[in-house]
This record gives C-alpha cells, structure tokens and sequence, in this order.
C-alpha cells in the first residue's frame, strides 16, 4: 500500500479487512465456516440478551413505543428481538433464507410484527423503508467498503444508528491455531478504533462506549462441537477434530463450558450516531 493510501483510514480500513479472507490453497472440501445456526425463540426469556449491553439501552432510548427497528446483517434476530417488547416492527436484512425463516418465527412467537429483506447491504438498501432506529451488531469487520455501508444505514434511521462490533476482530483469538496448523501469521487488526477512524472519514461521527461481554459469544453441547466448528474456520478436514480440541484445552477453552475463543470476558464497542 502506497503513502497515501496509509494515511486514508478507510483505505487502510479495507486493507485490514481484505487481509482476513483465507488463502486461497486452503480451501477444501471438509472445510469452511459452517452455517450460521438459525435459533427459534419462543418467548422474551429465551432472548440472549448480553448483561450490561449498552448497545440495547442506546437502541432502547431511541426508540418509540411501537416503533420501527431495521437490522442490517441481523442473523436470526440477535440485535433486534430483544427489543421486541417495544417495537411494533422489526424489518431484518441478511443475505441467508434460513436466518430470516428463523427471525419470522421468532417474531410469531413474541408477537412481533417481522418483515425481511434477503441480500447484502448496502445492495438491498433501496428495497428498505426508513426506521426509527437501525442496528448492525457483529458484522463490520466483514464490510471492506464501509463508507457506502454506513452511509446507507445513516440514510435509513429517522432516530439513530447503533453498531456493536468487538474491540479486536473476532477470529483474532484463533491466529495461534492458524500458526499451529498452517504455519501462517494472521493479521494482528483490524480494530475499534480503526473503524471509528474510518466512519470519521467517510463523514459520521459516532460516540464509542466500551463494555465487558461476560457470557461470552458461542454456546456449544461439548468441546467436540466446538472444535468441528473451529476445524472449519481453520480450512481443516474432519479427521483433524480431535488436534483441534486439544489445540482449544492449550487456548484455555474449558470443556466443562466450551466458549468460542476469545469472546468469554472479550471488550465489546457500541458506535451509535443519530442522522
């Protein structure tokens, strides 16, 4: 990367970001992230809900009774259903049927009105009416281009824009399995504050609040499943799952309560903004 490029942060932004797709060579048959899980919930206290999060209150404090709630990237629900007691509408965006089946039925059983648009963000951006309040939880750190995407979530709020993303980039914790197994060195960022830098200069100006996720992100039955799942992201074939969960007990994953690495106690960041 040129001088230039180095002193633009949303040009290093990209860079940082273009840096985590895997190596070409390791892609296998075996191989790869697996399906994001589509959880159901069936009432408000099946709602994981972070203890402490300040992306829910800020999301809370903007939001009228009855409301309108856009989630961009929302997976099966995760930022928006907790703030299903007050809103009158949830429209969720993401590119996977099976997420957006998910989030439908959960709204049924919460009794919650669900709307959802298939497709990436920003691409889809025109097919979504504005909504009081937009969130956009744990999807950054895969958004090269990230001055048109938060561009696009600003021009959607009527209230406020609320992001969450980790202080460090998720998959940061597995770069000693990847040494481990690989013998490759992965990137060391992107950060928080790379991306603060890089709203800053694509024209938003949020506030960043700082917080302790102390459940940790990523329940599993037992230390198998959870290695199958990292063995994935590692581009490792399934004969290997047993070095990868002796590699996650040398991490100090504990088998009695297998968390994905790195999330259990990790800093999360609320960037919120209004329009």
């Amino acid at each position: 990367m040129d001088a230039t490029a180095l002193s633009d942060p949303l040009a290093r932004w990209r860079a940082a970001v273009e840096a985590w797709r895997p190596p070409g060579h390791l892609r296998s048959p075996g191989g790869g992230p697996a399906p994001r899980p589509a959880t159901v919930v069936r009432g408000m206290d099946e709602v994981d809900l972070p203890p402490g999060s300040r992306s829910h209150e800020r999301a809370v404090q903007a939001l009228p009774e009855g409301g309108t709630v856009l989630d961009v990237g929302c997976g099966a629900g995760g930022a928006s259903l907790p703030l299903a007691g007050r809103a009158g509408l949830i429209v969720g965006v993401d590119p996977e049927e099976h997420l957006l089946e998910a989030l439908r039925a959960s709204g049924r059983h919460l009794g919650v009105r669900v709307e959802t648009v298939r497709g990436r963000w920003p691409d889809v951006a025109a097919e979504v009416a504005p909504a009081d309040v937009v969130v956009c939880h744990h999807v950054l750190y895969g958004v090269a281009d990230l001055g048109p995407f938060a561009a696009a979530l600003t021009a959607r709020a009527r209230r406020r824009v609320v992001v969450e993303i980790p202080a460090r980039h998720p998959l940061h914790a597995l770069n000693p399995l990847w040494e481990r197994f690989h013998g490759l060195v992965r990137p060391d960022g992107p950060t928080a504050d790379d991306a603060l830098a890089a709203l800053r200069a694509a024209g938003v100006d949020p506030r960043i609040e700082r917080w302790t996720d102390r459940g940790g992100w990523g329940r599993y039955p037992d230390l198998s499943a959870l290695a199958d799942r990292v063995r994935r992201r590692l581009f490792l074939p399934p004969e290997r799952t047993a070095q990868v969960a002796e590699a996650l007990r040398e991490l100090g994953v504990d088998p009695a309560r297998p968390r994905f690495p790195g999330t259990e106690g990790r800093t999360l960041c609320t960037l919120w903004w209004e329009p």
